[in-house]
C-alpha cells in the first residue's frame, strides 16, 4: 500500500518577473489628450519666447516673432486703436479658446472691451470681431490655410492675412499684401480686398478704417 507523505516544504510558486518602475511622465498634460488653460497659460509663460498653440489635438510651437514682423503688428493695433469705436479694443499676443478649449495666439485681434474689463485673460470666440495673421516663415502653411479654417469654423466674421515675404501669385504687388475676408452665410470665408503697399482702401466693418499697407510697413 503506498503511504500518503506530508512535507513541511511549502509549494513552490512561480516568481514573477521584476517590474520596472515606470518612468516619470514629462507630458505638460495632466489628463492625456487634454490641456487645460491653464497648463496653457504655463506653457507660454516660459522665457523662451515662444507661443504654444493647440490646434485639433496638435500642439504647434513657434519662435518669438522676428522684428518686423512684431512691428507691422504693433503698427496695426495703434491705427486700428485710433479707429475703433467704443466697446471695441485691439490686442495683439491674447490666446483664443477653440471649442471651448486651449487653442491660438493670433497675432492681432479686435475683441469686445467689456469681457476684459470683467477680468477675463482668454478670448472667447464670440467676443471676436476681427482676427489678423502675420504670415510668418516658420509657420506658413498654418497661418495661410489651418487657422483660416478655424477661424471660419468659429464663426469669427472677418479675418485679415497680411503677407510680408514675396509669395506665388504676387505678381507685381508691393510688400506688404493684405488679404481680406468676410464670414458668408455657409460660414466660409470670402476674400473682398486685396491690398499692396501704396494702395489706399476704406473699410466699413467691423467699423470704419482707411488703410495703406505701406505704413505698417515701415520701420
Amino acid at each position: 500500500m503506498a503511504m500518503l507523505v506530508q512535507t513541511s516544504e511549502a509549494p513552490v510558486k512561480a516568481k514573477k518577473p521584476h517590474k520596472k518602475a515606470a518612468p516619470k511622465s514629462t507630458s505638460f498634460w495632466d489628463t492625456p489628450g487634454e490641456l487645460s488653460v491653464d497648463e496653457w497659460f504655463e506653457l507660454n509663460s516660459r522665457d523662451d519666447g515662444s507661443r504654444y498653440e493647440l490646434i485639433d489635438g496638435s500642439l504647434i510651437v513657434s519662435p518669438a516673432p522676428p522684428f518686423r514682423h512684431q512691428r507691422l503688428g504693433d503698427r496695426l493695433q495703434n491705427l486700428l486703436e485710433s479707429m475703433s469705436p467704443e466697446g471695441m479694443v485691439p490686442v495683439t499676443a491674447t490666446g483664443l479658446l477653440l471649442d471651448r478649449k486651449p487653442g491660438v495666439i493670433p497675432d492681432l485681434m479686435v475683441v469686445d472691451k467689456a469681457p476684459f474689463e470683467e477680468g477675463a485673460d482668454i478670448a472667447q470666440p464670440e467676443w471676436v470681431h476681427l482676427v489678423v495673421e502675420i504670415v510668418s516663415k516658420s509657420t506658413t502653411a498654418t497661418d495661410r490655410r489651418i487657422k483660416h479654417a478655424k477661424y471660419a469654423e468659429a464663426g469669427i466674421p472677418h479675418f485679415w492675412r497680411i503677407e510680408m515675404r514675396p509669395f506665388r501669385g504676387q505678381g507685381n504687388d508691393e510688400l506688404p499684401v493684405i488679404f481680406t475676408y468676410v464670414l458668408d452665410e455657409n460660414g466660409e470665408y470670402q476674400l473682398t480686398h486685396r491690398i499692396s503697399a501704396g494702395t489706399t482702401a476704406d473699410f466699413t466693418e467691423p467699423f470704419k478704417v482707411t488703410l495703406d499697407p505701406t505704413t505698417l510697413g515701415r520701420i
